[in-house]
């Protein structure tokens, strides 16, 4: 029937495992994303600001170097027109050809440059080439010449002028003795405008240049023409690169050194950060990831600690109840020490009659009364002798480590198990090796292994079975085979029939076979089992000559 104890305690025992499992694996879970949520979003954040701030401050270096970039090309083409004017008088500029092959000079050099024309101090042209018809004009109202007499050098905004169409000029003056005339360009727009908006690059944005008022100076990308309002209106001067975000847009402005303009940078916010967003992106998953990962491993090692506080409670368990079974037969054995005592008095009794009634023969009737008597004498004397031995035998005693003769100790328990082995038909054949070594050794245990081997073999054989029991002197250790012609044990049995709670298909329970094997690796030895070539089992036992193991109780050993 099942162990009742076993049953109640597991129901009241288990589930308060799994209830303190869920609250571990709760604190645990929480000790560990804790510090993950902690650090992980700190340096999320960290990471997004730093990598926000890094990615502007090279975006403002690339907008200065922008601006530097268009301040180089006006202030290179001025010094241009600088240049051919030093180098050539007034009289040369407008003799024929000159100004022609001047232009054509510029252009191979850089083809930036439309027309070119030398303008007089009165402001009529002393010369001209380029594709509009303006040899005839005079610029003497014009708010450029004005400029440029005052000034020497001077760079336009964008106007239509006498060609109706948008373009700026680059005019320097020159002085030369009582004459002052002007030399004056022309810059190309579509050429100018490609140099301003490469600091845009792949990104997606727009870079143009405003005026003072306001006014495109190139053509921006997204919206808007030459001399158009833009929708950025200048505050005033200021030095440096200023940042202003609005919506999904970064602009970036800073104003050039050769002419009032703002150089301006209009960058998309997703397409500027679209790296810091993948990089956000993985760094989620991977705190995911480990999220994940972390969760798993408390799962599966919390899971499997309690597991096996389960199976461990399982197992005390099932020891409480055999060793509970095991105190009931140290109690019976106990109680049979008592019982054979009162019989070992009755027979000493029978003993004291028998030698009364062999004294005075003469007083009784009976012609066989002398044989009788001797007979219970003889009887009583071997009833008196065989219980003596067994008490001793069965009685507890402290481990004590002597040279003992293992053949002494096997025919004593073969002596001990013959009434029983002869009710059924049970033959015992020993084989002991003449002249078999002394072994140290504890009696009481070596006693314990015998006795369950020699009483698990008569268990599985049955009636009219045999068992052969033989010593052999093998090196450093005596052999002890215990064999019987019972059943064969089956592959699994033989794996697992020293286990506590196993019975074989045959009968052999693993109790007493696993306090056997207990036994036998506290004194230094081994105990195997195999099946033989025919019909039976095995069991081979090697015992130690010196005795290499740890004290034993032999109270905590039983027998089974």
């Amino acid at each position: 029937m099942p162990d009742r104890s076993f049953t109640i305690s597991a129901t009241r025992d288990f589930p308060y495992y799994r209830r303190a499992w869920k609250k571990v694996v709760a604190i645990l879970i929480a000790a560990a994303f804790l510090p993950l949520v902690v650090i992980g979003g700190g340096m999320y954040f960290y990471m997004t600001r730093t990598i926000k701030h890094k990615t502007i401050e090279t975006l403002q270096t690339e907008t200065v170097s922008h601006k530097k970039g268009i301040d180089s090309f006006l202030t290179e083409r001025t010094m241009d027109l600088k240049l051919i004017s030093e180098n050539k008088n007034l009289s040369k500029m407008i003799s024929p050809g000159t100004i022609e092959h001047a232009l054509s000079v510029l252009q191979n050099q850089l083809p930036c440059f439309q027309d070119l024309g030398v303008i007089g101090q009165d402001g009529d042209h002393l010369a001209y080439t380029g594709p509009y018809d303006l040899a005839t004009k005079n610029y003497s109202d014009t708010f450029w010449f004005k400029a440029v007499m005052a000034r020497g050098v001077y760079v336009s905004d964008v106007f239509t002028g006498f060609r109706n169409e948008p373009h700026f000029i680059i005019a320097v003056r020159r002085n030369e003795g009582k004459n002052t005339w002007i030399l004056r360009a022309t810059i190309m727009s579509g050429l100018f405008d490609n140099i301003v908006t490469q600091v845009a690059g792949n990104r997606k944005g727009d870079a143009y240049l405003i005026n003072s008022k306001g006014e495109f100076q190139t053509n921006p990308r997204n919206g808007g023409g030459l001399m158009m309002k833009s929708l950025i209106s200048p505050l005033g001067h200021f030095k440096g690169v200023r940042v202003d975000e609005k919506g999904s847009t970064i602009t970036l402005t800073t104003w050039l050194e050769t002419v009032p303009w703002l150089s301006v940078v209009s960058v998309d916010k997703r397409d500027l950060f679209e790296e810091s967003r993948k990089v956000q992106i993985i760094s989620f998953f991977v705190v995911l990831l480990a999220g994940f990962l972390i969760i798993l491993s408390i799962l599966l090692t919390t899971d499997s600690l309690v597991s096996m506080l389960e199976e461990k409670r399982k197992s005390k368990h099932r020891l409480d109840s055999r060793l509970r079974r095991t105190a009931f037969l140290a109690s019976s054995m106990k109680l049979s020490r008592g019982v054979f005592s009162d019989l070992n008095d009755i027979l000493s009794n029978i003993h004291v009659t028998a030698t009364l009634m062999k004294e005075q023969p003469g007083q009784t009737n009976f012609g066989e009364a002398d044989l009788m008597a001797e007979q219970i004498f003889s009887e009583s004397i071997r009833g008196k002798n065989l219980i003596d031995g067994f008490i001793r035998f069965v009685a507890p005693k402290d481990p004590v480590i002597m040279d003992l003769n293992i053949h002494m100790i096997l025919n004593r328990i073969i002596v001990f198990l013959k009434t029983s082995l002869i009710e059924k038909n049970i033959g015992v054949i020993t084989n002991f090796q003449d002249g078999l070594s002394p072994v140290r050794s504890d009696v009481t245990v070596l006693r314990q292994v015998f006795s369950n081997l020699l009483l698990n073999a008569s268990a599985v054989v049955g009636a009219n079975g045999s068992i052969w029991v033989s010593t052999t002197m093998q090196e450093n250790f005596v052999r002890i085979l215990v064999s019987d012609n019972g059943p064969a044990l089956r592959n699994a049995d033989i794996e697992r029939i020293f286990d506590l709670q196993h019975l074989t298909e045959r009968g052999d329970w693993g109790f007493g076979l696993a306090i056997s094997r207990f036994i036998m690796e506290r004194i230094g030895g081994k105990i195997s089992v195999r099946n033989k070539e025919e019909h039976g089992v095995v069991f081979e036992v090697q015992v130690p000559e010196e005795f290499m193991g740890k004290f034993l109780d032999s109270e905590l050993v039983v027998l089974d």
